[in-house]
């Protein structure tokens, strides 16, 4: 075997799940515009039922705590890596089966299994990366959920741009279907220390059961509940405003860029500073972008279409994003031994279920105020409706900034172990002096005052 390609499989096996979070990224976005495009022109749905079926499609995220469940559970007879193998499979299945017939009902179907299945691969990867961060400094974990988000939006990067060459090729499904055959084979090179599953097991009363879940879980839900206007903004820039797929395809490059940026700003600078100004910052910022949205569509700000989108997009996605890694490296602290999956997945999916009760809102609300499927909306109802989004934006930061100030969590570690590759090796010694500190792996503290 050659040198230079000994130290590629190297590579690949070193940084194995960094590269799965890749694959993740890549297989997400690959069809989104496609699928866009489809329900606009194909099935002609107005307003109201984009926002219903995102909330449908979105339900496979929403029911991650029990997938982490069983993923918690099913480590103890099958390999993750050959879970996620496999979940990469069969959502790759789901979507080679959409064109089999031409109802809605069954298009819908096919991408909530589809979905359903990088959900599992999500939970199964994000546990390995909880259970490779358990006794790790804060900085550190900040540092590695920054590089896996940076690996991810880099796939997503890729994945828009395949989504966009191929929106209206014959095949495009089964073109998306077949990259999921790159996560499918990498998935079996993710390598797993044996020590990493010996835990205790918890009951459910004290996984949840606990003042910093529970007010943690609640600030969650209300990071991301209230309505948007995504579906009015998607349906007025596809339908009105004639945007082609080129244009939504530079859109999301740039979102997913923006979040490579953000990624590699927190990993290097802010990682250390206060969470509550941080997350409050950022989403007073984006509550502006939000306002700026409505100004564009009532015609109060003359900017050209696809300069006003593509920078709304970046902005917008640059703090979200932002606003949302603080919480995602408490969230690691949080999550006990044992039961890693479970609990990482039960704090995203909280946020994946505020999202789904957004949807729906924006749905409702738009429905209720009278916008719908038309390319002509008065101001007064686009007015109202932003205005009700507004307040319950506003509730839901002042909410935010007062559970993190009230969380009882501390700052201090008692020990460290550093952290170098996601497949790292301790000696034996190493997860002996581990097991015999309860204090130290039970749950690590932060402070953020």
């Amino acid at each position: 075997m050659l040198p230079f390609y000994k130290c590629f499989i190297n590579c690949v096996c070193m940084n194995s799940l960094y590269i799965m979070y890749f694959w993740l990224g890549f297989c997400l976005t690959a069809p989104s515009i496609i699928i866009q495009y489809t329900f606009v022109n194909s099935f002609h749905l107005g307003v109201v039922e984009l926002a219903e079926i995102a909330g449908v499609i979105s339900v496979a995220w929403a029911l991650k705590p029990f997938i982490g469940w069983f993923v918690d559970f099913l480590s103890n007879f099958i390999s993750p890596r050959f879970q996620v193998s496999f979940s990469y499979c069969l959502s790759g299945f789901a979507l080679s089966c959409i064109n089999l017939c031409p109802r809605l009902w069954y298009f819908v179907l096919c991408l909530f299994f589809s979905s359903l299945f990088l959900a599992f691969a999500d939970v199964v990867q994000d546990s390995i990366l909880v259970r490779s961060l358990r006794n790790t400094s804060i900085d550190k974990r900040g540092s590695v959920q920054s590089f896996a988000w940076f690996c991810r939006s880099f796939g997503s990067i890729l994945g828009c741009l395949l989504s966009a060459l191929f929106s209206f090729h014959r095949n495009r499904f089964a073109i998306v279907a077949s990259i999921h055959l790159g996560g499918v084979c990498c998935a079996l090179n993710i390598r797993i220390h044996k020590n990493t599953y010996r835990e205790k097991q918890l009951k459910i009363r004290e996984i949840f059961c606990d003042k910093e879940v529970l007010l943690f879980s609640l600030l969650l839900f209300f990071f991301a509940y209230e309505p948007g206007d995504s579906s009015i903004f998607e349906y007025q820039l596809l339908k009105h405003y004639k945007v082609q797929p080129a244009v939504l395809a530079a859109a999301q490059i740039i979102a997913f860029g923006m979040i490579m940026v953000a990624s590699a700003l927190f990993q290097r600078y802010l990682r250390q500073y206060n969470a509550v100004g941080l997350v409050t910052v950022t989403s007073t910022v984006c509550l502006g972008v939000f306002v700026a949205r409505n100004l564009f569509l009532t015609k109060r700000i003359d900017v050209p279409v696809n300069v006003f989108f593509i920078g709304n997009v970046a902005i917008n996605t640059f703090f979200g994003h932002l606003s949302f890694l603080p919480l995602a490296v408490i969230s690691t602290t949080l999550c006990k031994p044992g039961v890693e999956a479970t609990m990482y997945a039960y704090f995203m999916a909280l946020t994946n279920f505020s999202s789904i009760i957004s949807r729906e809102l924006s749905g409702i609300l738009a429905s209720g105020i009278g916008i719908k499927k038309q390319l002509q909306v008065s101001n007064e109802k686009y007015d109202w409706f932003y205005g009700i989004c507004i307040v319950l934006d506003i509730i839901g930061i002042i909410v935010v900034f007062l559970l993190l100030v009230s969380l009882p969590i501390r700052t201090k570690e008692k020990r460290e172990i550093e952290l170098t590759e996601f497949d790292h090796e301790l000696d034996e010694e190493d997860f002996n002096t581990i097991a015999e500190d309860k204090n130290d792996s039970d749950l690590v503290d932060i402070d953020l005052n």
